[in-house]
């Protein structure tokens, strides 16, 4: 392992070769070969060995549309030692060999890097991985996934109460594949059922355990705080390296997450999305930060998609100041019209902070914050708000500041602001505006209402076959009836748009002019005798 411009490179790489590695469409899977116990031992001890050598803590978790490589490649210049590509499906990228190409890129300074596979069946999720050989420090099982996405394809925690076929998926990695396999995972709703999920998971092979503090139903409006204790008991029963997920918000959390669970790094997620210099603990200008991450999406050339979902985050609260400006990154798609709509909210935000009052509150601010980082006060709703909007912060839920305002800790969300709630997370998981997501919200619910008007109406019978008869038909029939009907008998159905009345009178018109020829041949006839 090197270091290349402050960034951790992989042993023999070629820091002169600037190239977005992808796999190709012929890349192909060798002979099947069982590890040795030797290499099997090999790949337990890399992730303790790794992460003690390279002083690793610092971790970008998978996020799927988020985690590409241009903000790995971004949060590596601003204190992340270990990054995660999102979330790959295995049987997609097995047998599909253009999802395959797309889906995953790397680059050489993008190390150590470990791939996340979501899946359900041992040997695809054995293929999968053996593909990656060469091109990924790691490889790791998503099993913490809360989505309604992941219950329908029947992955991430929704295999949790299969533990069996989650220890059969771990030991054919283990057994064929020369990548160390690590998984990460939500607690249990039973302290003692955690515990053994986790040793029956090391047990299987895993070599490394992400561990999320919170429940599976813990998810949008119902996702609270992640339990730090619950995180600490995993520590305390597996022999292998361990990193928390949850809570990480500011620059302060990593440290006393450590230091209170003693893991050996920890994950940030949500909170690096809304502030990517989390990992120095710093609070920067957010328009400046977003125009910095299209420079690199626009170098490792990031998705439209992923690139519009990260300056909604990134300008969070100003975007809610200039809502124009919002909408405008709704509707763009080049790196170029992302860049000018950010360079018109820099103009606009540059023109604010350039009063004294904007200053005074922007260094009140950063005391503010710095008190938090270091634990002399508690970081609460009330704290991120009081700040200026142009300073990269925590995201607030709506349901945060509900219960401040009502001064009551665990009374409940109305249903109108779960309401609220829920479209506002959907604009965020869509990367469009919550005004955007109303309207579809709206579409959807009208569509419903007219399924439900169609499925209770009732159609009369077809006056030829019995079945319902279509809405409109004159001679109350249905579609097929109404054909047989017009077509034998010379009528038009305007609702089904048969036209078989004009046929009658070509046929008139036909005869008429036979009995004019037949006039006129024996007027010739006639003339010549």
């Amino acid at each position: 392992w090197t270091m290349v411009d402050g960034v951790i490179c992989a042993p023999n790489a070629a820091p002169s070769v600037e190239q977005v590695y992808r796999i190709p469409k012929t890349e192909s899977l060798g002979e099947l070969t069982k590890c040795s116990d030797e290499e099997i031992n090999e790949k337990k001890r890399f992730w303790p060995e790794t992460l003690a050598k390279l002083n690793i803590k610092n971790v970008v978790a998978p996020m799927v549309d988020q985690s590409e490589l241009a903000f790995r490649m971004m949060m590596r210049a601003h204190g992340a030692h270990l990054t995660y590509t999102p979330m790959i499906h295995a049987h997609l990228f097995t047998t599909d060999t253009t999802y395959r190409k797309n889906i995953l890129s790397t680059y050489m300074t993008d190390r150590p890097v470990i791939i996340q596979f979501c899946g359900n069946e041992p040997n695809t999720l054995r293929d999968a991985c053996r593909m990656v050989e060469g091109k990924c420090d790691g490889v790791d099982l998503n099993l913490g996934c809360p989505q309604n996405v992941a219950k329908r394809g029947h992955y991430g925690s929704y295999l949790q109460d299969e533990v069996d076929l989650i220890c059969s998926i771990i030991s054919a990695v283990r057994d064929y594949s020369r990548v160390p396999l690590s998984a990460k995972i939500r607690i249990r709703e039973d302290r003692e059922q955690t515990k053994e999920y986790a040793r029956r998971l090391v047990e299987a092979g895993a070599t490394m355990l992400t561990v999320h503090g919170r429940t599976r139903e813990m998810k949008g409006v119902n996702t609270g705080l992640a339990d730090w204790t619950r995180i600490k008991d995993v520590v305390e029963v597996v022999d292998v390296p361990v990193i928390a997920n949850g809570n990480i918000q500011m620059g302060g959390d990593i440290d006393r997450c450590i230091t209170e669970t003693g893991v050996n790094a920890v994950m940030a997620a949500e909170g690096i999305l809304y502030n990517p210099y989390l990992f120095e603990g710093t609070h920067p200008i957010s328009y400046k930060v977003a125009l910095e991450y299209l420079e690199y999406a626009g170098k490792f050339d990031a998705d439209v998609s992923a690139t519009r979902a990260h300056l909604f985050r990134i300008c969070q609260y100003s975007l809610l100041e200039h809502d124009d400006l919002r909408m405008k990154i709704s509707v763009v798609h080049t790196v170029d019209q992302f860049r000018e709509v950010i360079e018109e909210l820099g103009r606009r935000v540059e023109e604010v902070r350039g009063k004294e009052e904007s200053k005074e509150k922007e260094e009140e601010a950063m005391r503010v914050f710095e008190d938090v980082k270091l634990g002399i006060r508690p970081l609460e709703s009330s704290v991120v708000a009081m700040s200026p909007h142009w300073m990269c912060k925590p995201y607030i839920r709506l349901s945060d500041l509900t219960k401040e305002k009502e001064g009551g800790e665990g009374e409940g969300l109305s249903e109108k602001e779960k309401k609220k709630e829920e479209i506002r997370m959907k604009a965020a998981e869509n990367g469009i505006s919550v005004k955007q997501m109303k309207k579809r919200e709206r579409r959807t619910m009208q569509a419903e209402k007219t399924i439900k008007k169609e499925i209770k109406q009732k159609f009369p019978p077809c006056a030829r076959c019995g079945q319902p008869a279509s809405q409109g038909c004159k001679g109350v029939m249905c579609k097929k009836c109404c054909r047989w009907t017009c077509r034998n008998e010379k009528k038009d159905c305007n609702q089904h748009k048969y036209k078989f009345a004009h046929l009658v009178d070509e046929k008139e018109g036909n005869l008429i002019e036979g009995e004019k020829k037949e006039e006129e041949k024996e007027k010739v006839v006639e003339m010549e005798n």
